[in-house]
Formats: C-alpha cells, structure tokens, sequence
C-alpha cells in the first residue's frame, strides 16, 4: 500500500544568515510516511524551523542581543533574578548541535547520534541550515560572543545534550525513538523535540510514554503547515506532550504555525535570531524556536523548583501563560502564550498533584473558563429551584401511593404492586461516555 507523502513542517520561511556566504537556494523539505511495521523506512519527520535562505547583512551589522526581542518580552533580566537554568539538563533531539560555537562553549555535553556511527557524541552540526544548533541557542546561548552581544538564551546557565537523529530534514522512526530514550536515561529533565511527522509511529509513542514515565517534560514543535491543510504532527500531537504554536512580536497567532485541540502552548516564532554551526548566527521563522523557549521556561523551572514534577512544572506553565481574550483553551494558543516570570512567580498552592495535567480530560480543572460564569449562576439557580420542586413531588407521589397502598390493603387484603426499579430508564453506565485526554 502506498501512503500519500505531504511535507509535514516545512512552509514559506525566511532565513537570514549573518555569515559571509552566498545566497542560498530555497529547499522546501518534504516528509515522508510509512507502516509502522516498516522499521527502517524513512518517515515524514521534517525540521519545524526549514527555511528559504536568502543572505542578507554580516555579522557585525546586527547586534544580535538587542535583536533578541523574546528576551525583551519576557522581560528576562527580571527572570534571571530567580532562575538562569543552572542545573537543568535539556536534550535537543534534532541535528546535533555546533558545540564550538562561541555562545555555546561549555554549554553543550557529550550527546549521541542513532543515524548509524557509532562514535557520534552529537557536538557537530552538519546539517546545512544549523537546525540543532539554533534551537541550542534560544535555550542555553551565553551571549558571551562579540564583547557580550552575542546569542543569549532564555535559560543560558542550564547545559544541553545533542541527541542527532537527522542531517537532512528526515529521520527514521527508530532513530527518534532511541534519541528520546538515550536523553532520559542520561538525565535530561527537559526533552526538546523541534521535528515531527504526520503519522503517529507506535515506536515513537513507545519512546514519549517512556519519558514521561521517567518524570521528563517534553516539548515538541506544532509545525509550519497551518496554511496546507494543518495536520497533527508528532510526537507533538501525543498525549502529555506540550505542543507549541507560534506568534509574532506582538503576541498575535502566527498563521503558518499549525494547530488544533491538541495545541498545549504559544511562543516566539518569528523574526528569531540564534546561532549556526558556522561560529555566526541566523534570522528565520518557525515554531521549532517556539519549542525552544518553552523548553528554555520548562528548564528554568525546573532549576528554580527542583523537587516539582514534570507534571507541576507543565501545570506552572500552563496556568500561568496568557490567553487572549480568557477561557480555558484555544486551539491557536492552546493555554495561552507563555510567560517564564509568572510561572516562577506564582504561589506553590498552583502546583496540584505530581501527575501530567495533559494527560487529563481538564488540565486546568473543570471550572477554569470564567466566561461561562454568569451561565453557572443562572444554571445553579435553575436547578435550586427544579430540587425544591422535585422535592414537593415526591413528598406528593409518596403520600399518594401511602394513600393508594391503604386502599388496596382495605379492598383486597394484599398491597398495589409496583414495577421494578429501572425498568422504565436506561442503565446509568449505558449513558456515560469515556472523556478523552488531550490529542
């Protein structure tokens, strides 16, 4: 049987190198799928962050700090005042990571790779578009090149483990698989996954209920198909997994970033600067850098708030991210637009129970929307009044049946008979439906 192919993250983006190189060509990615009996057949995993190079201005023509606007927007000199990541481990399950980077030195461990060399410590990034490394550096830059004006990520003190799984915009199943296991046997408490495809592998499945089964928060790309059909993609898309929209610097949705009832939460995805694996740094769009700075504020709580669980950090996150317009949920912001400083602000009686609350039919509890409030209060007074009245009639039937039970025992000398209980209602389980977690 053959499986119709779509592109899975790939879509129109704009990539800038501050490199001294000539101009690229534009390279849409295209995914693959696959039966998932297929072990080795390459699937549609896709980098969310692909882009249409078009060099533009060197390096020294743009200060990249100042450029940072996430940065300015969570207002990250106040976050660092609580959390910088030190000790959080975060892997980027992608194409490796440019260890030499000069914003990245002594921030990247010795990872692995699954794409068949057995010697791969995942420190280099050859990939051609610096996926890994870019994600790299929205979590954990230090900022330390170009006299202090170099990429800087959101939690630059917390250390990354490369995990390759991919060079060329495409990963086998297996490879995704192994990389998320390696990460969590190897400490990372965050799990970033900027790739995905369109179909939901049982190996990958096995892989994510394994992370979360060894208390790991993961985080994976929407992707950039919002404009070809949106479809779900994955590992992003599974249930307990943060699935992260994009917006632009406004806080508005972006458009090209898909989403859906399984959208968890919303950042950063345009006009993003970070690092390449050419030692320069790169200007582009894509909700893999929104899956970045969620992984980055998953980190610095999970630094600031050690004995918390993967479960209470998500719920942090989510209960303290900014929905426009209120609610609950929107299948665009999912649970809102993250906000880092509030979540490390925000009392411990919000932490809950230890258990993933995107693993749960209401992860914010049942009465979370408060624009259905004024309904609840007029639903409650209905219903105080509907009690009151039930409460009459069967005060009523049970002295008519008292009186008719008098009469029959008069008459006859035996009681009126009464049909079983039930027999006139569905059962109670016949009329109960089973609530579905996220995804």
């Amino acid at each position: 049987m053959r499986l119709t192919v779509r592109a899975a993250l790939d879509a129109p983006h704009r990539l800038e190198l501050f490199v001294f190189f000539p101009r690229g060509r534009s390279g849409r990615r295209r995914a693959s799928t696959a039966l998932p009996v297929l072990r080795r057949c390459l699937v549609g995993a896709v980098l969310a962050g692909l882009w249409a190079l078009t060099a533009d201005a060197p390096a020294d023509a743009v200060v990249i700090r100042q450029s940072e606007w996430p940065l300015t927007h969570f207002q990250a000199e106040k976050i660092w005042h609580r959390s910088q990541g030190q000790g959080a481990t975060v892997a980027v399950i992608d194409s490796g990571v440019d260890a030499a980077h000069p914003d990245l030195e002594g921030q990247v461990l010795q990872g692995a790779g699954f794409i068949g060399d057995s010697r791969d410590n995942g420190q280099t990034d050859i990939s051609g578009d610096s996926h890994g490394t870019a994600i790299a550096g929205i979590i954990a830059g230090t900022g330390k090149a170009n006299s202090g004006n170099g990429m800087t990520g959101l939690a630059l003190k917390s250390k990354v483990l490369p995990v390759r799984v991919t060079t060329n915009g495409t990963a086998e199943p297996t490879a995704m698989a192994e990389g998320i296991k390696y990460a969590v046997d190897h400490h990372a408490q965050v799990i970033n996954i900027s790739i995905g495809m369109t179909t939901p592998d049982p190996l990958l499945r096995e892989a994510v209920n394994y992370a979360l089964g060894k208390d790991a928060v993961i985080v994976a790309a929407a992707g950039n198909e919002g404009q070809n059909g949106d479809p779900a993609m994955y590992p992003a898309a599974f249930p307990g997994v943060i699935d992260v929209t994009g917006t632009d610097s406004g806080g508005h949705f972006w458009p090209v970033s898909e989403s859906g009832p399984q959208s968890t939460l919303a950042a950063p995805a345009t006009e993003i600067y970070s690092s390449n694996n050419h030692g320069q740094y790169v200007r582009a769009d894509g909700t893999s850098y929104a899956a970045g700075y969620v992984s980055a504020a998953a980190a610095l709580i999970r630094s600031a708030f050690p004995h918390l669980t993967a479960g209470q950090t998500i719920r942090r996150l989510i209960s303290t991210a900014h929905l426009p317009g209120g609610g609950g949920h929107d299948d665009q912001y999912g649970y809102g637009l993250i906000d880092p400083l509030a979540a490390l602000r925000t009392p411990a009686t919000i932490d809950g129970s230890d258990d993933n609350p995107l693993l749960s039919a209401h992860p914010l509890g049942k009465d979370t929307d408060t624009s259905i409030g004024w309904v609840s209060g007029i639903s409650w007074g209905g219903g105080a009044m509907a009690l009151t009245a039930a409460s009459a009639w069967i005060v009523i039937r049970r002295r008519a049946r008292s009186v008719t039970k008098a009469r029959s025992v008069k008459q006859t000398g035996r009681p009126a008979s009464t049909p079983p209980r039930g027999t006139s209602h569905s059962s109670g389980k016949a009329g109960k439906k089973k609530q579905k977690s996220r995804a």
